[in-house]
């Protein structure tokens, strides 16, 4: 997906409006995007992503995601922290009627004396950047560096003055009337829209473009024209509308929800090949303890080879490799070729039986002890490969990988390392309720026996794989307010099973005092009792999971 000018000028004037004398109380930023935090539900999200590339709004719970996931740290976030973080924004603007846009910063540094500096982003596919530059726009860093061997134009890199892009030769459309024809001769609109307004048929062939006037922005409405973010006073043919009542929220279904989506599937993949690596060791691990214990048959014989040899002493001669000595059993006579050790003597070739005895025994009773341990692992890493198939959110991925990445030094300077809790997450729901959703067996075994009280609601989604949910009243909520919200735990344990790709889920509730561990099972098999049941759409939870 992409945004145009008209879309980065509607941001410039929400920008300046809603922003306009606000703190930074905060700046993260990750591989190719950084986010100014204004207050938890007020944030400006920039991606220089040469695909995903845009100014947007961003939840709290995306930005966690993006951060956790990030393998790098661009330079501009150090210079962004020092200077930004507790300056306010002054105003914002769109520069040349193109996809740049300018914000101003201020910061006291005594009575009446301030600092000034700019960000600057420039939203242009795969030569979007974000600078940061002094108040006489010099720059002091920026996200990707530009040398003169890279493009003659301009250079941008730490010390030297901010250069533009060449501007649009083309005529201003926020003040007038034109006739569509002309509209190829247009700066501060996309070629989508112009080819979308081309096609709508106008009176006498004419197209207002007056909306795009900084006092009239208000009234339009955001859309999709294919891939094409984009604004207009009405919805133009063939475009989506979309539920955004703001620039900053209309473009996050070109920059942040499709970057947490390939951020997503990059940590399933690297989770489900672990996964895989883990599977395949249980696998061997089992298939050897197994291969122990269906051998113990071969251990008893080599009790027997000793006890031949030394009952055998005199007729075995000095140096021999191989002796041939008979077993008396109740089935008669049973010849044994044992192999011997030529360097050594008759009880010592004894004894070297004997040890060998001792191991495989001792073997097969390891195998017995651990065997199994290893069959509860192998039903946790399927119900885990289940829990990731059901997990499209990039931060329950990230958990669920880090509990299954290799363990690391447990001790610092001396002291144990802080012990973290199974993958699970929390949500805050209504004004009175909290939801828990398990995201690994451990994490499920978790919500459900160590987080969850008596009192509290335990789901699950019927006759499917899936996650643990509890639900938690944080005060006595009226029947209405308990039901509703027993319907919103609902659609998480229907988002967190297999069977969410049904459509409508049927989805088990009781009280958490009626469920039991199914002894010998694994850490997550349960059982429980007097439930009722509800059908729960798994579409709702995304929803949801975006408030959070």
């Amino acid at each position: 997906m992409s945004l145009g000018p008209e879309l980065v000028l509607a941001q410039s004037v929400e920008i300046s409006r809603v922003f306009s004398e606000s703190k930074v109380r905060k700046a993260e930023s990750g591989d190719s995007w950084l986010v100014l935090v204004f207050s938890r539900d007020r944030t400006i999200f920039f991606s220089w992503d040469s695909e995903l590339y845009g100014c947007c709004a961003a939840m709290p719970n995306e930005i966690r995601a993006l951060s956790e996931l990030s393998s790098s740290r661009p330079p501009l976030r150090g210079a962004v922290k020092s200077r930004l973080i507790g300056a306010e924004l002054t105003r914002s603007c769109a520069l040349n009627h193109d996809r740049i846009l300018r914000m101003e910063f201020r910061r006291a540094l005594g009575a009446g004396i301030y600092q000034t500096w700019r960000l600057l982003f420039e939203a242009s596919g795969k030569y979007s950047n974000l600078m940061l530059l002094d108040d006489e726009d010099k720059i002091i860093e920026t996200a990707k560096h530009i040398y003169p061997e890279a493009n003659r134009y301009r250079t941008i890199i730490p010390g030297r003055p901010y250069v533009p892009p060449p501007p649009f030769a083309g005529t201003s459309a926020e003040s007038f009337t034109w006739d569509t024809a002309e509209l190829d001769g247009v700066a501060g609109i996309g070629r989508p829209l112009i080819e979308a307004l081309k096609k709508r048929q106008f009176d006498g062939g004419r197209c207002s473009l007056a909306y795009l006037g900084e006092t009239v922005l208000e009234d339009v409405v955001f859309q999709k024209l294919g891939a094409y973010v984009t604004l207009y006073p009405s919805l133009l043919d063939g475009a989506a509308l979309l539920d955004s009542g703001s620039s900053l929220d209309a473009a996050r279904e070109c920059v942040i929800l499709p970057l947490l989506e390939r951020y997503a599937a990059r940590a399933r993949k690297k989770t489900g090949a672990r996964l895989d690596q883990l599977t395949r060791v249980n696998d061997r691990k089992i298939s050897e303890a197994e291969v122990l214990l269906e051998d113990d048959s071969a251990a008893e014989r080599l009790m027997v080879y000793g006890r031949l040899i030394l009952a055998n002493i005199a007729s075995i001669p000095p140096r021999a490799g191989e002796v041939e000595l008979s077993e008396w059993t109740e089935a008669g006579e049973i010849i044994h070729k044992i192999a011997l050790d030529p360097d050594k003597d008759a009880p010592q070739n004894a004894e070297r039986y004997f040890i060998k005895y001792k191991k495989k025994r001792a073997a097969a009773r390891r195998a017995q002890k651990i065997l199994p341990r290893l069959y509860l692992e192998r039903d946790e890493l399927r119900e885990q490969a289940v829990l990731l198939e059901c997990n499209g959110d990039a931060f329950s991925i990230s958990m669920m990988m880090d509990e299954l990445s290799p363990e690391t030094d447990t001790t610092k300077r001396g002291k144990p390392k802080t012990k973290t809790p199974p993958p699970h997450r929390r949500f805050e729901i209504e004004e009175c309720a909290t939801i828990f959703v398990g995201l690994s067996a451990k994490g499920n075994h978790y919500v459900t026996f160590r987080l969850a009280g008596g009192d509290d609601v335990w789901l699950h989604a019927q006759n499917a794989p899936g996650a643990h949910v509890i639900l938690r009243f944080t005060s006595r909520p009226d029947e209405t307010t308990r039901e509703r919200a027993i319907g919103i735990a609902a659609t998480a344990a229907a988002y967190h099973s297999k069977a969410r790709e049904n459509g409508r889920v049927r989805v088990d509730y009781t009280e958490r005092r009626h469920v039991r561990a199914i002894t010998g099972g694994g850490l997550a098999q349960v059982t429980y009792k007097e439930f009722s049941t509800v059908a729960a759409d798994p579409g709702r939870w995304l929803n949801e999971l975006r408030k959070s």
